[in-house]
């Protein structure tokens, strides 16, 4: 027995059931009576949902510590309701999969969408799904442990790990010496920030794994442009710091800062998309624009949220930054433009269920042969259904082609298609 399962099996014994709150999901009212019942056994309360609706409400009103999940609910699966979940809640509590279907193919799909346990429906016992919710409660107990404890080293760490540059309040401890050098010498020196353009934008559409690599890049690419004897750090999350020390009047040293500002402006390929990605620079001298590290640092400060204002209000920031090959695969989550694409920002409305039910859009992009539509937030959206550009346009069928996030394309499909 591995020493990782016998700290599970310690977590186990100290989880504490009583006064938990367990919220059922299940269509069946019934079923719900029963699970409900066997839980009070257990002295656990108990939150009761019908449907997804049900559930969203008392999701928003409180998270439970557990979550009861059928597999097959009347109106959508299981599984898809665990992936709605996960775009809308952050955290979110442990789940709990429940079905009458006991073959293993179900049961490696509900554990590969990340489900904690897997409990069947037939002759559910009190023992067996207490068992299953300590399990879940004993895992989350551990993930939390694991993540407080990496945050606490990533707190006390020199060194930024995704970059290799230095952390933030190593950055400061190391200004600090250099600002008082300089104060002996009756000299200057200075710091600039560099923030990489649009960096949450890349997030939201491809994720995290595709924002570290474009952040490591910048990175090298800040490391390679300073100087060997001079420092770099990492301030947050797309913001990079380097300190120049050098005697240099305020003008030759704001010329400098946008220099490099420029010089660190890249292009990326990422899912077959085109990303070309700028740096925003501030910078403030020592000791011109504060005698102590603080003064220093809020003047620093200032100056990169005005530049971040005034690149976000810049007309040009707002055209299109991703540009997406006109020829990709059925299959690829790119736009598949054969005509000419209009930037555009207009209102829209896509219609679902025959015109019963609508949703409101936003066209980005728009063509002869389709469109880009930004939704409000995340949901589901079908492979075909009917869209409405500006109020007064006319109501089109579409095709669903891609879908990143709150963003997808649309191919218009012509009545003769059809």
């Amino acid at each position: 027995m591995s020493m990782e399962t016998l700290e599970i099996k310690e977590r186990q014994q100290d989880v504490v059931l009583d006064g938990r709150e367990i919220c059922i999901v299940d269509d069946d009212e019934l079923c719900r009576a029963q699970v409900s019942l066997l839980l009070g056994q257990k002295k656990m309360r108990v939150v009761e949902a019908g449907d997804t609706g049900q559930l969203l409400e008392a999701l928003d009103q409180r998270m439970p510590d557990c979550i009861l999940l059928d597999y097959n609910l009347v109106s959508e699966n299981g599984l898809f309701v665990l992936e709605r979940l996960r775009k809308i809640y952050p955290v979110l509590a442990p789940i709990v999969m429940v079905s009458a279907d006991e073959t293993q193919k179900t049961a490696i799909q509900a554990f590969r969408a990340g489900v904690t346990d897997f409990v069947s429906k037939r002759n559910l016992k009190v023992d067996e799904l207490s068992g299953a919710i300590r399990r879940a409660l004993s895992l989350r107990l551990r993930d939390e442990a694991r993540i407080s404890e990496v945050d606490r080293l990533r707190r006390h760490a020199r060194f930024d790990d995704l970059t290799g540059l230095l952390q933030k309040n190593a950055f400061e401890q190391r200004l600090e010496l250099i600002a008082e050098s300089a104060r002996r010498l009756k000299r200057r020196c200075g710091i600039v920030a560099f923030h990489v353009t649009r960096i949450s934008e890349v997030q939201d559409r491809f994720g995290i794994i595709a924002t570290d690599r474009v952040l490591r890049a910048f990175g090298q690419k800040l490391k390679d442009i300073a100087k060997s004897t001079e420092l770099c750090g990492v301030w947050d999350r797309g913001t990079f710091v380097r300190i120049i020390d050098m005697d240099a009047a305020p003008a030759a040293f704001a010329e400098l800062a946008k220099r490099q500002a420029e010089q660190m402006a890249m292009d990326f390929d990422i899912a077959a998309a085109h990303l070309s990605l700028s740096v925003i620079s501030a910078h403030a001298l020592y000791p011109d624009d504060g005698n102590t590290i603080s003064s220093l640092i809020d003047t620093l400060n200032s100056r990169l949220n005005a530049e971040r204002d005034g690149f976000n209000l810049n007309e040009a920031s707002s055209s299109d930054w991703v540009q997406l090959p006109s020829s990709q695969s059925d299959n690829s989550e790119t736009e598949r433009r054969r005509d000419t694409r209009a930037r555009t920002l207009k209102p829209g409305r896509i219609y679902l269920s025959d015109l019963n039910s609508t949703i409101d859009c936003t066209i980005r992009n728009l063509s002869s042969g389709g469109a880009g539509v930004r939704l409000l937030g995340p949901m589901a959206i079908p492979e075909f259904f009917n869209l409405k550009v500006s109020d007064n346009g006319a109501i089109r069928k579409v095709r669903k082609r891609w879908h990143v996030n709150n963003d997808l394309g649309v191919e218009f499909i012509s009545e003769s298609s059809s």
